[in-house]
């Protein structure tokens, strides 16, 4: 008989195999799942992109589990001791032009804002809380902030550009003010810094950064970009219909 302390041992683990010891078979519980971790801050324009990429891929991708996690780019760059690309002439003058080609050839709506960057620490605070707390509304929301600050040149920072922006899409002025509110709880501010940490361990140096799980799996593979999914579909074994162009319809 296999040792009860090692099928307890062995139950408890995170595995896909099957044991065979003393003629005893043993099969490990195995996700079937594959898994994207999305990190993004608002005031990224790559990352909007890439959530705007995603969302339409997601729906080809049905085995897939995709979370977008807030997290605060400035931390990211000051713990990789990394710069934004805008604050290097060659590199900034290089990300306008492919900002915009990108916008052309995906068909998503884009407008470099007159203020950026901006200090997004309260928004990105706000979608944490939103992300707990109005879980059903919280990918909207994030849409909503990136279309008010990458197309309609919002500043998101200032509480009425959001209550405008947010509290059709929660339900109310009311309960926007109930979240908004939630914003300044300690345990609310230490999970932006958590994420933010946690993104920086995982080798995080800018944004978007994924961490990608294949289904019974799990070791993360660090993928950085608004333009590496073709290389996720591949890894996924998922369809990849390329850049899907559509005409700019920018939603709510």
């Amino acid at each position: 008989m296999l040792h009860k302390s090692l099928f307890f041992t062995l139950r408890s683990a995170p595995c896909s195999l099957l044991l065979l010891l003393h003629n005893t078979v043993l099969i490990c519980p195995m996700s079937s799942r594959a898994s994207i971790l999305f990190y993004y801050d608002i005031v990224s324009p790559y990352s909007y992109l890439g959530v705007k990429l995603l969302n339409r891929y997601r729906s080809q991708w049905k085995d897939v589990d995709i979370e977008y996690r807030p997290f605060f780019l400035g931390g990211v760059m000051n713990g990789a001791n990394n710069q934004p690309p805008a604050t290097v002439p060659a590199k900034g003058s290089y990300m306008f032009q492919d900002l915009v080609r990108i916008s052309a050839a995906a068909g998503i709506p884009f407008r470099f804002p007159s203020q950026f960057p901006l200090l997004t620490i309260q928004p990105m605070r706000l979608l944490i809380v939103l992300q707990k707390h109005a879980a059903d509304k919280y990918e909207q929301c994030i849409e909503k902030l990136y279309e008010e600050y990458w197309y309609n040149d919002k500043n998101i920072t200032e509480k009425d550009v959001l209550a405008a922006a947010l509290a059709p899409i929660i339900g109310s002025a009311e309960k926007f003010e109930e979240y908004y509110g939630m914003t300044a709880q300690k345990e609310v501010k230490q999970q932006l810094i958590d994420n933010t940490d946690e993104a920086v361990t995982a080798g995080a140096f800018g944004a978007p950064t994924m961490v990608v799980k294949k289904a019974g799996s799990d070791k993360g593979h660090l993928i950085f970009g608004s333009d590496r999914f073709e290389m996720i579909a591949l890894m996924l074994g998922q369809p990849y219909p390329g850049v899907p162009a559509q005409t700019p319809q920018p939603k709510l």
